[in-house]
């Protein structure tokens, strides 16, 4: 099985990654979803990609794209997260309710969610892998794999032992493929023939808006291109890479990013040189890498505006004008700012970028004082 084999792919995308509707970060309004929707779908493109955690996605998705639109023109993937649960039983009624969130009988790919060194011991006790093989062989899904947030000898252990999970969901963008572990992940899945499906290309918003230094670098090149579509075309026309997921909140977003599919262009050697050089300048800023996924906060005890307090500290250091401590004050609800942390370290073991979170927000409290 490949990805290049059954994800739809206008003749302009051919040899390159398709482009995924990521649906982590959908607007409220079930509307502005359906106007997405059939936006990506009009212009061929067909994959849906989404997760039993994301809050509200499954419904939306169920209402936008399912009740609206045959079922044979779309794909959906949906992510089975092993720390909810124990057993097969677990399993069997998080799937259910997974279906039923989103209207269909089946699904065309289920991953395991965000395995770690963690999470992984979680998908053992609870015997997912074996399960999730269960799923494909009744058809209540079409394929089988994992998305991953480890470490490369956890992911080179998981593609021995589980020769049947057919495909792997990585973080890969120009921050991790350059700076991280993303490049040895991408020769792994080679190594063992697995398609790879490349998320957070934008790494959650992060290399949408970065330092206005870094910025200016881009816009003098290229005053027309947004600074995201940069890293869209990074992650896009990576090795081994079949889909690139964008995760899209706004039909703006979603406009943009077809335009830079259509058709889609590989960064060349001038171009590849300016993002060496914005990595120089992001690392003078040295922001938080914070994707805004919230994951932290299932297991913070003060329900802590982590995101927003990560976002509001990137902005800053980002040289944006758009907050002064006023403003940081009536954005964080009461009782929930960085300075209301009890350092219990309940949210670190829930982050898939690994980041210390209350030594993090000792950073912001102290900026904020």
């Amino acid at each position: 099985m490949t990805h290049a084999d059954i994800i739809s792919k206008p003749s302009e995308f051919k040899g390159f990654a398709a482009l995924g509707f990521g649906c982590m970060r959908l607007p409220s309004g079930v509307d502005e979803v359906a106007k997405m929707t059939d936006a990506y779908l009009d212009a061929g493109l067909n994959y849906f990609d989404t997760a039993y955690v994301y809050g509200g996605s499954e419904e939306k998705l169920g209402k936008a794209l399912v009740a609206r639109h045959p079922r044979d023109t779309y794909m959906i993937a949906d992510k089975i997260p092993p720390w909810n649960a124990r057993n097969r039983k677990d399993c069997d009624k998080i799937f259910g309710t997974m279906l039923n969130r989103l209207k269909v009988d089946h699904l065309d790919f289920l991953l395991i969610h965000s395995l770690d060194e963690d999470n992984e011991r979680s998908a053992v006790n609870a015997d997912i892998y074996d399960w999730a093989a269960q799923q494909k062989k009744k058809g209540a899904t079409r394929h089988v794999g994992f998305s991953f947030h480890g470490n490369t000898e956890l992911l080179e252990r998981l593609l021995i032992d589980h020769p049947e999970m057919e495909f792997v969901q990585l973080q890969l963008n120009y921050i991790d493929v350059k700076r991280g572990l993303a490049k040895d992940w991408l020769e792994m899945a080679a190594k063992h023939d697995k398609p790879v499906i490349a998320m957070e290309p934008v790494r959650g918003g992060t290399l949408a808006k970065l330092p206005l230094s870094a910025e200016n670098l881009m816009k003098a090149y290229s005053p027309d291109s947004s600074i995201a579509s940069w890293a869209v075309r990074f992650a896009a026309t990576l090795p081994g890479v079949t889909c690139m997921l964008s995760g899209m909140s706004t039909l703006t977003q979603m406009q943009d990013n077809i335009r830079t599919f259509t058709p889609l262009k590989p960064l060349n050697n001038e171009e590849m040189d300016i993002i060496d050089a914005v990595l120089t300048e992001m690392g003078k800023a040295a922001p938080i890498a914070c994707t805004g996924c919230d994951y932290c906060l299932a297991e913070c005890p003060r329900q802590i505006a982590i995101s927003l307090c990560f976002s509001i500290y990137n902005e800053v250091k980002r040289g944006s004008e758009k907050w002064n401590s006023n403003q940081v004050f009536d954005t964080i609800p009461h009782g929930r700012s960085a300075a209301d942390c009890i350092d219990c370290g309940a949210c670190v073991k829930r982050c898939p970028q690994h980041i210390d979170i209350p030594e993090e927000l000792k950073k912001v409290s102290k900026m904020f004082k």
